[in-house]
């Protein structure tokens, strides 16, 4: 049996690494080489969860869905751990600061790393708690990396409120235990809360669930529980940004989906689904709205985390399992593409406003394609990877007679397709700007270029076939 441990091996190194401020010169190239021979690394551990198996480690386990969302976390921080190989050298030699400073970064980068994996293979409610505690610990300084007064606001307003939510999600945790009626011999296990769901308190139960959706929730930014996430995700560095975004809100996600089904197999499928999908809905048309207003450029793209978000939590909903996995396996390539290419932009630029960005498809071509190719991806247009599963999730609703959740998904979606197509539009065409710092170099668009690219792939090649092998993946995990 292969060990779950082996997952940790590489992050930790990049951690260790960072704690050493002389590897600062050479120590970006060696975090991206490590992270990109984790990819492989982590998906020979993860092949036989993909083929049913099971592998356990303690209350830890890598199931079908937990091996799935490894994955992505796993290519994610790829993408930027090699990105942040260009950008924060750059951006060091325009804001000097210590070696220290600089290499711990490396270090909370690879700590939040072995975090991330941990959220979505803990087979127990209370570790999967503290690994999303411990997600926010780690990158609450990550987002505070250029010590200014705006990125400290943000990240005092993203640990106060994620603080805040994770407190009820760990007050919900303990009602699931009380809602075993026997304390003493009482489990945190989901598969033990699950084969024993129908002789929990249904009341108790009930309440528990509404605490944890509150508490994870407002980690994944459901509206209104959202105010955190667009200045922690826009003042972040963008390798920083990606992270949050492509890999971090898909574990308060992941952690909504586990105990969602400890309540449905209670019985109470139903007030599952009368809860996340009128809340995902309306989260993906507010933040259509929201889309429209906006002046930043990662502001903008932190605001489309929170429409797809809202389209995860209703395939939640709907229990749909197969397309709530590959929603966000498009979301996360897409909006981690669109963060770092947007990195880019604002290091050469100096400026992330959109009434100042012009005419980039003139001033670096191969930057401008992947921009304009990125943007239409996280839009949902075909024949990207998002169209797909934004179809399959609104074709889900009209099945499931979800009349008010599939007219506000087709007004949001609609907005929110117009608003950043608006947007992108003049920053993309128009009279090319005169105020570089730097002249654009073709290999940053590199990793944005290839996971683009795979978000085309996965629009053309997901098949009948494909979904039946994401559907085996939630019967693997006990769906």
């Amino acid at each position: 049996m292969i060990p779950i441990g082996l997952l940790a091996v590489l992050p930790l190194v990049v951690a260790g690494l960072g704690l050493f401020p002389r590897s600062s010169p050479w120590l970006p190239r060696a975090a991206a080489g490590l992270m990109t021979l984790q990819v492989p690394l982590v998906l020979w551990i993860c092949l036989p969860a993909f083929s049913g198996v099971r592998i356990v480690w303690g209350d830890f386990a890598i199931d079908g869905l937990g091996a799935a969302f490894t994955c992505i976390t796993t290519i994610v921080v790829a993408a930027a751990l090699i990105q942040a190989s260009f950008l924060l050298p750059a951006g060091r030699a325009n804001h000097p600061m210590s070696d220290r400073r600089f290499c711990l970064f490396y270090t909370l980068a690879g700590l939040f790393v072995v975090a991330m994996y941990s959220a979505p293979l803990a087979q127990n409610l209370g570790y999967m708690w503290m690994a999303l505690e411990a997600t926010t610990l780690m990158s609450a300084p990550l987002v505070d990396f250029h010590r200014n007064r705006a990125s400290l606001e943000a990240t005092w307003k993203y640990l106060l409120l994620c603080s805040v939510g994770i407190a009820f999600a760990l007050f919900g945790t303990v009602l699931f235990f009380a809602a075993q009626h026997g304390l003493l011999q009482g489990t945190l296990s989901t598969p033990g809360l699950m084969a024993t769901a129908k002789s929990l308190d249904p009341k108790l139960l009930r309440v528990a669930y509404v605490f944890c959706l509150l508490g994870y929730g407002t980690k994944a930014g459901i509206f209104p529980l959202h105010n955190w996430l667009p200045d922690a995700h826009s003042e972040a560095p963008a390798p920083v940004s990606a992270m949050l975004s492509g890999a971090l809100l898909n574990c308060a996600l992941v952690a909504i989906w586990r105990v969602s089904q400890v309540v449905s197999a209670a019985g109470q499928d139903d007030f599952v689904r009368s809860l996340l999908v009128p809340a995902g809905a309306i989260t993906v048309l507010a933040a259509g709205l929201m889309l429209i207003r906006q002046h930043d450029l990662k502001r903008m793209w932190a605001y489309s985390s929170v429409e797809h978000v809202g389209l995860l939590v209703v395939a939640i909903g709907m229990g749909a399992g197969p397309i709530f996995v590959l929603h966000a396996f498009n979301h996360s390539l897409a909006k981690t593409a669109l963060f770092l290419i947007s990195g880019n932009i604002l290091e050469v630029l100096g400026t992330r406003s959109l009434s100042k960005l012009s005419g980039i498809l003139r001033f670096a071509p191969l930057w401008g394609i992947v921009l304009v190719g990125a943007g239409f991806a996280i839009a949902g247009s075909p024949p990207f990877g998002t169209f797909l599963s934004e179809w399959l999730l609104l074709k889900t609703t009209f099945t499931g007679n979800q009349v008010f959740a599939s007219v506000a998904l087709v007004a949001g979606l609609t907005i929110a397709f117009l608003g950043v197509m608006s947007h992108l539009a003049g920053v993309v065409f128009g009279p090319e700007s005169d105020k570089s710092k730097l002249k654009p170099v073709p290999s940053w668009a590199a990793a944005p270029a290839v996971l683009l690219a795979g978000s085309l792939v996965a629009g053309i090649a997901v098949t009948p076939t494909a979904m039946s092998f994401l559907k085996s993946l939630f019967e693997a995990a006990g769906r």
